[in-house]
């Protein structure tokens, strides 16, 4: 049996490396989930500035631990991938994930890293900036997909149409999965900017370069590359509206309505009904002679 894809979106005529291409945003079978982690590992973790400032890069068998964290969103089933469908070619990676207080979705991230790495020390500030701002503000309702990270060829990365598209692809993911908000918790300036161009509201910051760990501050050097802080937004998603609930695609007079329900009578049907039951019953008499 064939699987059903599921394309959110198309961006033709884009031009990619020197080559005019028709691209696709689209799920993500479950047979190119190691395709797609190693191709987070080389163009999202490997080129990571953070990461290359605080030397993270350097230390052992850290990408395995960013490989779990990739494994583990992805089999949630929400990312989503960029793609040129004739070439198979990848130009991009959103990952997604259902996060909810009633899962405790924030607490698998403890059980996944050593917390004694710098590189999980990082990770676990956007946990602790999401669980911060839930519990100085108990109203606010933490139910969202949460966008990971994502990883953009550079062509579509600075061009605003697709950027647009990208993250409405995102949103009607989180509509299709009944999630009520998308979350998003940037700790690049980039992608500070590109999130408030579509509109992303931002809840909170959290100044990494401050943070203290036994008095000292272990991120103070993201300063030298003009990185200081992380931001959590949210963009609030339209629940999806039941077909039965949908205007009529077209408008109608109520005497054509009237028309197509049988169980409404209009003026002078009766007549009209009368007059057809007094021809079927002279046929009647005719056939029967």
């Amino acid at each position: 049996m064939n699987s059903v894809h599921i394309y959110w979106d198309e961006y033709k005529g884009v031009m990619i490396d020197e080559q005019e291409r028709d691209i696709y945003i689209r799920d993500i079978p479950q047979k190119w989930l190691p395709r797609i982690c190693d191709l987070m590992v080389e163009n999202s973790f490997r080129t990571n500035r953070l990461y290359d400032q605080l030397k993270i890069h350097d230390i052992e068998d850290v990408e395995e631990s960013y490989r779990r964290c990739v494994n583990h969103v992805l089999h949630n089933e929400c990312s989503i991938m960029v793609i040129d469908e004739e070439t198979n070619e990848i130009y991009g990676v959103a990952l997604l994930k259902w996060m909810s207080k009633e899962w405790r979705s924030w607490t698998i991230w403890l059980q996944m890293f050593d917390t004694l790495l710098l590189f999980s020390e990082f990770m676990l500030l956007s946990r602790m900036l999401v669980l911060k701002y839930d519990e100085e503000h108990p109203e606010h309702e933490p139910n969202s997909l949460h966008l990971f990270e994502y990883y953009l060829h550079p062509t579509l990365n600075d061009d605003p149409v697709f950027m647009h598209k990208f993250f409405y692809s995102i949103l009607e993911v989180a509509r299709h999965m009944l999630m009520p908000r998308v979350s998003f918790v940037a700790a690049l300036l980039e992608q500070q900017q590109q999130a408030e161009a579509f509109g992303f509201h931002p809840l909170s910051h959290l100044i990494y370069s401050l943070v203290e760990d036994d008095g000292v501050r272990t991120f103070q050097s993201l300063r030298d590359i003009g990185e200081m802080y992380m931001v959590l937004y949210e963009y609030p998603v339209e629940p999806i509206i039941p077909f039965y609930n949908m205007p009529p695609p077209h408008p109608y007079d109520e005497e054509d309505r009237l028309k197509h329900e049988p169980h409404t009578k209009l003026d002078g049907e009766d007549n009209a009904l009368s007059e057809m039951d007094s021809t079927r019953r002279s046929l009647s008499k005719l056939v029967i002679k």
